[in-house]
């Protein structure tokens, strides 16, 4: 966008927010929109927080898959959607559309040609051949049926980037054909416009606000036992220009009310699975100039990386090692980094992550409370459990870069006393990391432990920048929430508080965030202590021993 056009709609977008809307402090404001203005909602939203707007709803329509619900859905829609716009309507929200009929773009006094320009930089011209890449990695019936295992009649709800779109509204037609329940779908656009603007110009106190219809949505979700899927392919740098405290502040805000809903009820399937975008491999594929040219070799890679088509049998391989885990019933996993010249240990990583007796480990397949297996994250080569919070100790270096909140985290070093972090340091982004850590209650604990080797996404010899990927790559560790699946005995307790108990009395991380990242590699060796003492090697060279 030249600056002429951004100073044009910049214009209007001011005349809008000031003498047509007439906005005062503290306001909300309900834009619905078709997408072809979404470079112009933008500016708008810059505007409206700077100009002191508390909170932009900006719902964009998807006539397609309108079309879709109108043409097979038999059930309900979701209430929260209706309960979202009575909420708008009770707090007096300023509403505004953006249409043909309303085009901000003519009002903005632009030129056919810089309206045309616009238009068409809202969705990306992907040459055929890339689209049958992407097609084929993103499987539709795999998903369907084996990763999120959709129960007839059962809702879903969707969050992906708007460049898949097309492969969306495939899944979302053979979701209806094949008789699921009504699918919300949202879209996050290029960038993240619109959350973006909220976090870099929104008041202070505004950051934190968590409107009611949030709650209203996850109370929906759990009741009506939805089944949520992430496609994922997001800019790993997108949110660089923005402070990470005001990134940790919101976080915090929508967990703290989201996070008890979660655990009010039974939490039923969910998926992320790996989506390469034009955005996502800018990065992580620097080596191709060509960005469709970059897209089309991800694309490709990603069929083998998700292992389409041979989940299953992956799957149930992991398993077997899971059960192989569990019989030796481990009291510490011991990592420890080596020179890569004489073999001998080098003081790197030299981490001890304690177990709990109730630990458990898991591989590949989850099962909801009421028994149907999913899978949560794809790809999926971790074999992972929950320790005990208060036993892990010793020194651990990160071994690939972490993407957290848009913002690439480099050169991690830790120190852990007593199952606590007592030093934190990084390359990069050092102060992000440590507010992190810090702000959150426990979030300076570990919730997981995972072991991976002979991963095909560590064989592409790339760093993706996304933690789906760069977890499944090699060994890792979380900070913060662990899994109620790794525990033995917590699923069979169906009383929420109660169980929550159980997982405290056993020493079971219960925070607010979950961050993985890497500590695996060629020159990481991993053994299993026993209670006895003795050692059992678990991966040397990046290849399991047992």
């Amino acid at each position: 966008m030249n600056n002429t056009v951004f100073e044009k709609m910049n214009t209007y977008a001011n005349e809008l927010l000031q003498n047509e809307l007439k906005i005062k402090e503290g306001e909300s404001i309900l834009v619905n929109a078709d997408k072809d203005y979404i470079p112009f909602i933008k500016i708008f939203c810059e505007n409206g927080y700077k100009n002191g707007i508390k909170d932009i709803r900006v719902e964009i329509n998807q006539p397609e898959i309108d079309k879709l619900r109108e043409k097979y859905l038999k059930e309900p829609d979701f209430a929260f959607k209706q309960k979202r716009a009575e909420y708008y309507d009770k707090i007096g929200a300023k509403k505004v559309t953006f249409n043909e009929i309303n085009n901000p773009y003519e009002k903005s006094k632009l030129n056919k040609d810089e309206e045309n320009d616009l238009r068409n930089s809202v969705t990306k011209d992907i040459p055929k051949d890339v689209k049958e890449k992407l097609k084929e990695a993103f499987d539709v019936k795999e998903i369907y049926h084996t990763l999120l295992n959709v129960q007839t009649k059962q809702p879903i709800r969707i969050v992906a980037e708007r460049e898949h779109e097309d492969n969306i509204i495939r899944f979302v037609e053979y979701a209806y054909k094949n008789g699921s329940g009504p699918i919300d779908v949202f879209f996050t656009e290029y960038g993240n416009p619109f959350g973006k603007a909220r976090l870099k110009y929104a008041k202070e106190e505004y950051i934190t606000y968590v409107p009611d219809y949030i709650a209203d949505m996850w109370h929906e979700l759990i009741d009506r036992k939805v089944a949520r899927l992430f496609p994922a392919g997001d800019d790993p740098e997108g949110m660089a220009d923005v402070n990470p405290k005001r990134i940790v502040a919101q976080q915090q805000a929508y967990q703290k009310v989201i996070k008890p809903i979660r655990k009010s009820g039974p939490e039923s399937q969910w998926n992320i699975i790996y989506a390469p975008t034009t955005m996502s491999v800018k990065k992580s594929y620097q080596d191709i100039t060509d960005v469709m040219e970059a897209l089309k070799q991800a694309a490709t890679e990603a069929i083998a990386i998700n292992r389409s088509g041979h989940l299953k049998e992956h799957a149930e391989k992991l398993s077997s090692f899971a059960n192989k885990m569990n019989e030796y019933k481990f009291k510490e996993i011991h990592f420890y980094s080596v020179d890569e010249n004489t073999k001998q240990p080098d003081g790197k990583t030299d981490l001890y992550v304690g177990m709990s007796e109730k630990s458990l480990f898991k591989a590949a397949v989850s099962k909801t409370d009421d028994g149907i297996s999913y899978m949560a994250n794809t790809p999926t080569e971790e074999v992972f459990s929950s320790p005990d919070k208060t036993k892990t100790h010793g020194v651990v270096s990160a071994t690939m870069p972490l993407c957290l909140d848009g913002n690439l985290v480099e050169g991690i070093r830790l120190k852990f006393e007593n199952g606590k972090v007592v030093e934190i340091h990084a390359d990069k982004n050092e102060e992000l990391w440590k507010e992190h850590i810090t702000n959150s209650k426990d979030g300076d604990m570990l919730g997981e432990v995972a072991l991976v080797a002979q991963s095909p996404i560590f064989d592409t010899h790339r760093i993706f920048y996304d933690t789906l990927l760069d977890e499944n790559a090699t060994c890792h560790i979380a900070l913060g929430e662990a899994f109620e699946e790794c525990v033995e005995g917590a699923l069979e307790i169906t009383d929420y508080k109660k169980r929550q108990e159980y997982m405290k009395e056993n020493n079971i991380n219960d925070s607010t965030i979950h961050t993985d990242f890497m500590i695996g590699g060629l020159n990481v060796i991993v053994e299993g202590i026993k209670a006895d003492g003795s050692k059992v090697l678990l991966i040397e060279n990046n290849k399991f021993v047992i």
